[in-house]
């Protein structure tokens, strides 16, 4: 019966220090960390003193960004304080496996369904989805784009909206990507 127990939960991280004397602690993820987890998942579990696997909820999380990479801050409403978020440190956090498996399930179904779409920026056709490539920090598209290739992160800075129904990728700032900017 433990072995179900255990096999239903998956680590996708550890705490740091903690930050502040709210409870705002650093995460840093491990390789089953998948982006927009904090996003998509409500209930997350955590060990208590005694080793029990106890729910928690995020109350609000940061992503703060240096040199590429990424260091999150997260409040959960079981760390009320300083004290509490310094008892954290170092344990493990957890998700259930199998919603863990379906978000990236989704996220792999995602990415292949959009090879070959549209690209247009501009009020303009300006290429066809190629490829899409996982990085740590953000998807990136490569593009067939004039006579070769063009990558575009997958960010808000790039990327205005992506319309499955019509299969198209409305860009914009692509000036900055190429040598025409």
């Amino acid at each position: 019966m433990s072995n179900l127990v255990i096999n239903r939960f998956i680590e996708i991280g550890r705490f740091g220090r903690p930050r502040g004397l709210d409870g705002d602690i650093r995460f840093q993820p491990n390789e089953k960390f998948v982006d927009g987890l904090f996003d998509r998942i409500n209930l997350y579990y955590m060990r208590n003193k005694r080793s029990d696997l106890i729910p928690a909820r995020i109350e609000s999380y940061r992503v703060e960004k240096k040199r590429n990479q990424h260091t999150f801050f997260v409040k959960f409403d079981l760390i009320a304080n300083r004290d509490d978020a310094d008892e954290a440190m170092n344990k493990a956090l957890f998700v259930v496996n199998e919603e863990l498996e379906n978000l990236t399930d989704k996220q792999e179904a995602d990415s292949v369904d959009m090879i070959g779409y549209h690209v247009y920026s501009e009020n303009r056709e300006v290429g066809e989805v190629l490829d899409l490539f996982e990085n740590p920090a953000h998807p990136i598209l490569e593009i067939k784009y004039q006579s070769g290739s063009l990558l575009i992160p997958m960010v808000d800075e790039y990327i205005d909206r992506v319309d499955h129904e019509r299969g198209s990728v409305y860009c914009k700032n692509l000036n900055q990507l190429t040598e025409e900017g």
